[in-house]
């Protein structure tokens, strides 16, 4: 499809700051180790106009045995943060840095380390249309993404994690106007280097809806020509029980992934509040993964969270919600 860009090696490191407050650079990871019985989620932006300059952090875990960590924190740019070999956060205890082919996510924080490295399964690529409207035009102007391996350990709660698993990243950059958005559901998602996949549907504040998705076989990106993206969304309406999204695939075939999230963090930043769960799933009959990602908030309001059945809301180690082992 002619939209589909490939980006080389030097999109993984931080890119030149354009003028403007709402100019940033940010990277994102999501991964499941099914052995290890954990999985969670990173994202470092950097927005060094705002506010004298800041990075800010998501950061979740969550395990099957109901250890949880949360980290959501906007914090001043320093020199341990502005690194040549990718990002930190949070003074440098955040880590997202290039090592050598591979992008390799640290973390050194109270009652939680981490090194996980990433290995990729197929080319950097941009799935973004230019159809994608304010999607496009306002939140990720310059945009990739990837499926791979997930290797490393964890150690949370003083309980070590060996881990062996799949994910996906992506790596984003440009004008985000935060405001733009109402709501989205992002799916990305992987069984192995033989099939991945994403889909996305995104409310914007001009009353705007797009929904488009691709699947990679192999290394070869297919784009569907429809997508359907539905979640389960709990009494709180910001949680959700989990979901189904239907890639409707030139041809007709349709790829069908049920989502049933067994841990999720909610992480806010300019107004926005955002769920990613984790998921095993099934696609084709292989075992996977895919993130659940959501944010609901279809009248631009814009107070604080005060009420998640099925996140994380608490900053540091916690154990897994009540609703959650309902």
């Amino acid at each position: 499809m002619p939209y589909t860009v490939r980006h080389g090696r030097e999109g993984e490191l931080r890119q030149v700051p354009e003028t403007g407050e709402w100019w940033q650079d940010s990277a994102f990871m999501t991964f499941h180790a099914p052995e290890a019985g954990i999985g969670g989620h990173v994202r470092i932006g950097h927005e060094p106009h705002h506010a004298g300059g800041i990075s800010a952090l998501w950061f979740g875990l969550v395990t099957r045995d109901g250890r949880q960590f949360r980290r959501n924190v906007a914090t001043p740019l320093t020199d341990a943060d502005l690194r040549d070999d990718g990002f930190g956060a949070h003074g440098g205890r955040y880590l997202a840095v290039l090592d050598g082919e591979d992008v390799v996510f640290a973390v050194d924080d109270e009652g939680c380390s981490m090194r996980l490295r990433f290995a990729d399964f197929y080319a950097r690529t941009d799935f973004f249309p230019p159809s994608a409207g304010t999607l496009v035009d306002d939140f990720a102007s310059s945009h990739f993404e990837t499926s791979g391996r997930v290797t490393g350990t964890i150690v949370l709660g003083g309980r070590t994690y060996e881990v062996d698993g799949l994910g996906h990243r992506d790596r984003s950059w440009g004008v985000r106007r935060w405001d733009t958005l109402l709501d989205h559901r992002w799916v990305p998602g992987t069984v192995g280097p033989e099939l991945s996949f994403g889909c996305i549907s995104w409310h914007g504040v001009d009353g705007s809806l797009r929904q488009f998705g691709y699947v990679v076989r192999e290394g070869e990106v297919v784009h569907a020509e429809a997508v359907d993206v539905v979640v389960e969304l709990e009494a709180d309406g910001l949680t959700y029980r989990g979901g189904t999204s239907v890639l409707r695939l030139p041809g007709g075939e349709e790829l069908v992934v049920r989502a049933r999230p067994y841990g999720a963090t909610v992480s806010e930043h300019h107004g926005v509040a955002c769920v990613d769960a984790i998921c095993e799933v099934e696609v084709d009959g292989r075992r996977g993964f895919c993130d659940l990602e959501v944010s609901t908030n279809p009248r631009a309001g814009r107070g604080p969270v005060t009420t998640a059945l099925r996140a994380n809301l608490a900053d540091g180690i916690s154990g897994v919600p009540e609703a959650a082992r309902a």
